[in-house]
């Protein structure tokens, strides 16, 4: 472990353009303020925190950036939209301001964008993702997948333009930190306060879900961290609990690391209380990965293990064992239906294996083409608007692009996977201490990630892509050491 290693500090410079910054915010909100006072009040008055938001994001791009980053992996804060307009929700509009900022920065100081191997299949993705509506029959739903896919990349492009210095890469990984655990607070709010029941937009809610039908005479409350889903919930909380042991290797004090400890306490309680089995997979190779590269000991590992197993009656949740283990739910739960959906998703595949179906048709091909009561019932929920058949996926990160986007979209996806892992690998050789711990921590949050895929099709997944970005600036910070956007 990289104990008592301090980070270089930062440059003079840094703070002389926070106070820069800072005395030019507050210049404007005088401004604004005067002009209010002229104008007898209420319209400049609105203007007042939109002008102080868009000046600030545009001077400090890296502010901006870890407000994209928290809104964007948090789906409830991304999805408030003032009157409901979509286009003016959080994630967009810190989104757009970001990449404003970012640009005005990188034309003043003539900074390159960054380049890494990996945006190379990333880029034949993006091709494909981008011909979808024309390649397959589904026009209508791959111009939807247009715009969701841009709200992935956008945000990836961003991060590995602005977190290119130590501060920028640092200021990263603790955004998305700080975001999968403000993530694990609020499902532990949904689990202890249940009456709490809050909407933004979108259908994305703060409250835990009730799923009384997995197993008899046990209420199970699966918690969703803002995040929308049980399922992605638990997978983010798993591809961002690396990140905790960086913080505590790089930390200087007792309580830097008592923090690092606390974080990844509260997200692996977000893994317990969202009831879902796949992420024990995505932690199993954390800790088999990071046992391997000699980050986590052997001995104390062990220990802790056999202690949680001695204790786990105490502090498992009711329902949590019979779900995870018991017979009866292997049988009836959902594991019979996953099995069913993966059998149709190979059958997908064989239809049109090289172009793919298009995006999200996944659950409309599946009711056209079951013969079971599964589809039946899929198709009685998409006529009645209870449950659209769009939203029904393969439950699989390499099924669903395959049905979707065929074998021209699976490969330069997975190549772009592969890509990331290897130029992480030889980052953690070459780089200072405190750049290979971070290394070698974003490696074991992809490993997590690209497990997770196993049982989710998470591709969508914000916490993925911002972590890319953040591996792409950090490759570029140790190859290249190029100026720092502030």
């Amino acid at each position: 472990m990289a104990t008592g290693y301090r980070p270089p500090p930062l440059s003079s410079a840094e703070p002389r353009n926070w106070l820069r910054c800072t005395l030019i915010l507050a210049g404007i909100a005088l401004l604004v303020m005067l002009a209010t006072v002229l104008a007898g009040g209420l319209p400049v008055v609105l203007l007042v925190p939109g002008l102080m938001v868009v000046a600030g994001v545009v001077l400090a791009p890296l502010a901006g950036m870890v407000v994209m980053m928290v809104t964007q992996i948090i789906w409830l804060l991304g999805a408030y939209a003032p009157a409901g307009i979509g286009l003016l929700a959080a994630s967009k509009v810190f989104t757009g301001l970001t990449a404003l900022g970012w640009l005005v920065a990188a034309l003043r100081d003539r900074t390159a964008p960054t380049w890494a191997p990996h945006m190379l299949p990333l880029a034949g993705f993006v091709v494909v993702a981008l011909l979808a509506p024309v390649l397959t029959p589904a026009f209508a739903d791959g111009l939807i997948g247009v715009g969701k896919y841009a709200m992935m990349f956008v945000p990836y492009l961003l991060v590995a333009n602005l977190a290119i210095s130590q501060r920028g890469v640092r200021i990263g990984a603790g955004a998305v930190s700080a975001a999968a655990t403000l993530s694990a607070l609020l499902a532990v709010v949904e689990r202890f306060l249940p009456g709490i029941d809050l909407t933004f937009g979108q259908g994305i809610a703060l409250g835990a879900h009730v799923d009384a039908g997995s197993i008899d005479g046990v209420q199970i409350m699966r918690v969703t961290g803002g995040i929308g889903d049980a399922n992605w919930f638990s997978y983010t909380m798993v591809t961002a609990l690396p990140l905790c042991l960086y913080w505590y290797n790089t930390a200087l004090t007792f309580w830097l690391r008592f923090a690092a400890v606390g974080m990844a306490a509260l997200q692996l309680t977000g893994v317990v209380l969202s009831y879902t089995r796949t992420p024990l997979i995505g932690l199993a190779g954390i800790v088999l990965y990071l046992v391997w590269k000699r980050k986590l000991p052997l001995g104390p590992l062990l220990l802790a293990g056999a202690l949680g197993l001695a204790t786990a009656p105490v502090w498992l949740p009711q329902g949590f064992v019979d779900r995870f283990f018991s017979e009866k739910y292997l049988r009836e739960g959902s594991t019979p239906m996953r099995r069913e959906i993966f059998s149709m998703a190979v059958q997908l595949i064989a239809q049109r294996p090289v172009l793919g179906h298009g995006y999200q048709q996944f659950g409309p091909q599946f009711i056209e083409q079951s013969k079971t009561e599964m589809g039946a019932e899929w198709e009685r929920r998409d006529q009645d608007g209870s449950e659209p058949a769009h939203l029904l996926r393969a439950h699989n990160l390499y099924l669903d692009i395959w049905v979707m986007h065929g074998a021209i979209g699976l490969l330069p996806l997975v190549l772009f996977y592969l890509l990331l892992l290897r130029e992480m690998a030889q980052v953690s050789r070459q780089a200072a201490p405190d750049q290979a711990e971070l290394a070698v921590a974003l490696s074991a949050c992809l490993i997590a990630f690209f497990l997770c895929g196993i049982g989710g099709h998470s591709q969508e997944l914000k916490i993925f892509w911002v972590l890319a970005g953040l591996a792409a600036g950090l490759r570029r910070l140790v190859y290249s050491h190029p100026q720092t956007i502030r």
